[in-house]
């Protein structure tokens, strides 16, 4: 009988590992999933010392904790590059463009001005002078417009990488609890532990985490910096509130159990970035061509104001803007008529001093704040442009730096744990051997044993 149940332990053994390698062809392409390996050993003496067979153990997932979680730490980095990369072309488009440059608008209003200088009391020209002023605001509008839209997109987006979050937690939970009920009767489902390793790597797209495995195959889970988004079945909540520093900004927190975490740009993944370039870049873009519009406002107005009209007034405002929104809001003077452009000093027919003044502002070094730098205007404005394109390379090139990261911790992780078809077609050949051959022992046996009774 031993060669009958050396056969038989044998030939489910061959089935075991069949059924194993079926599994892993037909979820090769299936991503994230781990492949499966049969664990056999040999079991005891048999009468003349060599075993009595195999036992099948169970099946075990291939897995590199290491190698995934290099593939998290990749796929937050890339969530974090991408998203950058994104917004920085845009404002980069929305500065650069053509039609939004406010150097070309200002060379273009100075220009007008120029040519005003031998007929300073024509009408005609005059107007020239109003038509590029208000072209000049509506510059400044559309990049007010522009950036106010990246405002909306990402506020957008924050409140939906939330939600996100707060989803993703409590499907990993789920997954915790459904493993720790697992554990209880001795069998955790393999493909369970490949579903919450999705989700966990779904989660770093967002955020940057740790991830902490205990002696139960539990995870807990917290931010780069400490603060807890998971322990066992006990989730987070991402909380999203007004800022009450900055009405059009939104700030987030982590509320777990009784306590609650600040989240800011310092979170990693992709809602890093947004936190990172709302807070940082955005706010200084907004910033400067605020200060730009302003600057230009208040230097044409004072500069008309000292002036007079062709009708012997005081020179009028030419421009007008809300304080909280100088770029946004900037717009000529309502019923601003071109004899109102106080283009001399004491009044005389031709008088075109205080016009001379108007077009040396086109040289006048200011201080810009929001960028540091003593620039005139239209160069002011052209550092920005430099600035941004600059900022906009360096994301593009950490965006293809993350990208090739991505694919070397996906390429480590696949060579350990990824399906390779060649290796399983090599296997299925040899289980199915492996088989043949055990059903020949038991026929043999069988055989034998038939030819023992048949002796008797």
């Amino acid at each position: 009988m031993s060669m009958l149940n050396i056969g038989m332990s044998g030939l489910n053994a061959s089935m075991a590992a069949l059924t194993a390698t079926s599994n892993n062809v037909s979820n090769a392409m299936v991503p994230g999933y781990s492949r499966q390996q049969v664990v056999m050993s040999s079991v005891g003496n048999g009468v003349y010392g060599s075993g009595s067979g195999v036992m099948v153990d169970g099946v075990r997932r291939i897995s590199d904790q290491y190698q995934v979680t290099q593939q998290w730490n990749a796929t937050s980095g890339l969530g974090f590059a991408q998203t950058q990369a994104s917004y920085f072309g845009q404002v980069e488009q929305v500065f650069g463009s053509e039609g939004n440059s406010i150097s070309a608008g200002l060379d273009l209003l100075f220009a007008s001005l120029n040519s005003a200088m031998e007929q300073p009391n024509e009408v005609a020209l005059r107007q020239g002078v109003l038509n590029e002023a208000k072209a000049l605001t509506q510059r400044f509008n559309s990049i007010s417009e522009g950036l106010s839209s990246q405002v909306n997109q990402i506020e957008g987006q924050i409140h939906a990488s939330a939600k996100e979050i707060n989803a993703q937690l409590e499907t990993i939970a789920n997954f915790n609890q459904q493993i720790q009920t697992s554990n209880a009767s001795g069998n955790v489902p393999l493909a369970l532990l490949d579903a919450r390793d999705a989700a966990i790597d779904d989660l770093s797209k967002v955020v940057d985490v740790n991830i902490v495995h205990d002696a139960n195959n539990m995870v807990s889970i917290s931010l780069a910096q400490g603060q807890p988004l998971l322990s066992g079945t006990t989730a987070a909540k991402i909380q999203v509130d007004p800022d009450a520093a900055n009405p059009l900004f939104s700030k987030l927190s982590i509320e777990f159990g009784q306590s609650t975490f600040p989240l800011d740009e310092a979170a990693g993944g992709s809602l890093g970035a947004l936190l990172d370039y709302r807070d940082n870049s955005l706010v200084d873009s907004m910033a400067f061509n605020n200060e730009l519009a302003k600057t230009m406002a208040d230097e044409f107005n004072a500069t008309l104001a000292a002036g007079k009209d062709l009708n012997g007034n005081a020179g009028a405002p030419l421009f007008t803007y809300d304080p909280t929104n100088p770029a946004g809001s900037l717009k000529i003077s309502a019923n601003f008529k071109p004899d109102m452009l106080a283009f001399g000093k004491d009044g005389t027919p031709g008088d075109n001093s205080n016009l001379k003044d108007l077009v040396e502002l086109a040289n006048k070094t200011f201080t810009f704040n929001s960028m540091g730098i003593d620039a005139s205007m239209g160069d002011a404005f052209a550092s920005k442009i430099g600035e941004l394109g600059s900022a906009s390379r360096q994301a593009e090139m950490a965006k293809d730096t993350a990208e090739k990261m991505q694919t070397e911790a996906q390429s480590q992780w696949a060579s350990t744990s990824g399906v390779n078809m060649d290796e399983e077609g090599v296997n299925l050949i040899i289980y199915q051997q492996s088989y043949q051959a055990n059903a020949k022992v038991i026929s043999t046996a069988d055989q034998l044993f038939q030819t023992i009774l048949n002796s008797i």
